[in-house]
C-alpha cells in the first residue's frame, strides 16, 4: 500500500514539473484528446485516492485505531471516493471521444431525466448509504436486528449493507430496505448483556424456580465467563399450551465463540429438559 502511494506521489510531482517547464510531451498531450482524457482521469485518480487514504490516516491517528479496525467513517469515504472516480470515468469517456460533456446533459436533459428516473432506487440506496456511513445510529460491529434478522453488521457500502446472522451466513441487505424498516440496535445497550428466547409446552415446567435453577446449573462450565448473579428468567408471554421465556445474562467480556456455545448449551438443556418430563408424564403410575 506505501509502495502504491509513494508511485502516485512521483507521477504527480514528475507531471507538475514537466508542465512548470513546459516541456515537448505535455504540448502534444493537450492537442490530442485521447491522450489528453486518459491522462486527466489519471491524474483524477491519484488525487481522489491520495485524498482518501489522507483523511483515513488522519481520522484512525486521532481515533488510535489499529490497521484492521474499521469504523463507518472509513466506509463512508471508501463510497465517497468511489462515486467521484465513477463520475470522472464517464466524463472521461465522453472526452475521449471529444464529446463536451456539460452541452451533452443541458441538450439532452429528457435523456437525463429518464436516466435519473430509471436508476432512482440506485441513488436512493447511495444516498441512505453515505447516511449510514457518517452516522452513529449503526456502526460497524453493532449487533443488530432488521426486519426479521439478527447479525453484526460487517460493512455498510455504496449500495448494500452486509451482516453476519447468528448461522454465521452472510447477508445483504439494500440500503433502502434497511432504512425504511425498524432497526433494533443491540449494542446501544451493554453489549455483554444477552439474551436466549424460547417457547416450551406448558405440561413441561412442574415448577418453574426450579426449572430457572437447573437452567442457570446447566451452565456451570462457563462460571469464569458469565457476571455472578446476572441469570434472569422472564415469562414473556403465557399461551393456552405453552410459555414464551426469556433467558437473560451477562458475559464478563465479550466473546462471540463463547456467546454461541452458551447458546447452544441452553437450547440442548431445554430439549433435555422437556424429553424428560415428556417420558415422565408418558410413563403410567
Amino acid at each position: 500500500m506505501r509502495l502504491i502511494t509513494t508511485i502516485e506521489i512521483i507521477f504527480v510531482i514528475l507531471l507538475a514539473a514537466a508542465k512548470l517547464y513546459d516541456l515537448d510531451f505535455m504540448s502534444y498531450i493537450a492537442r490530442n484528446n485521447e491522450t489528453s482524457a486518459i491522462l486527466g482521469f489519471v491524474i483524477f485518480l491519484i488525487v481522489v485516492d491520495l485524498c482518501r487514504k489522507s483523511l483515513i490516516y488522519a481520522y484512525a491517528r486521532k481515533k488510535n485505531l489499529t490497521k484492521n479496525t474499521k469504523e463507518n467513517f472509513q466506509f463512508g469515504i471508501n463510497n465517497i471516493s468511489r462515486f467521484l472516480i465513477g463520475l470522472g470515468a464517464i466524463v472521461t469517456i465522453f472526452a475521449f471521444f471529444g464529446i463536451d460533456f456539460k452541452s451533452l446533459i443541458t441538450s439532452l436533459s429528457i435523456v437525463a431525466a429518464a436516466i435519473a428516473i430509471i436508476t432512482k432506487e440506485y441513488i436512493n440506496d447511495f444516498i441512505i448509504g453515505l447516511y449510514f456511513s457518517f452516522s452513529r445510529n449503526i456502526e460497524i460491529g453493532d449487533y443488530v436486528k432488521i426486519a426479521d434478522i439478527k447479525g453484526n453488521i460487517l460493512e455498510i457500502s455504496m449500495l448494500k449493507i452486509k451482516i453476519l446472522n447468528d448461522d454465521d451466513v452472510l447477508v445483504i441487505i439494500p440500503n433502502s430496505k434497511v432504512y425504511n424498516n425498524d432497526i433494533v440496535n443491540y449494542t446501544k445497550r451493554d453489549i455483554r448483556s444477552l439474551s436466549i428466547d424460547f417457547q416450551i409446552d406448558i405440561t413441561a415446567i412442574k415448577n418453574l424456580d426450579l426449572f430457572e435453577h437447573e437452567l442457570i446449573a446447566s451452565l456451570d462450565s462457563f462460571k469464569e465467563y458469565l457476571e455472578p448473579n446476572s441469570f434472569i428468567v422472564k415469562i414473556e408471554e403465557m399461551k393456552k399450551d405453552s410459555i414464551d421465556i426469556k433467558f437473560q445474562y451477562t458475559l464478563k467480556a465479550l466473546d462471540q465463540a463463547v456467546q454461541k456455545q452458551i447458546r447452544k448449551n441452553t437450547v440442548r438443556h431445554v430439549f433435555n429438559y422437556i424429553s424428560e418430563r415428556r417420558s415422565l408424564l408418558s410413563t403410567p403410575s
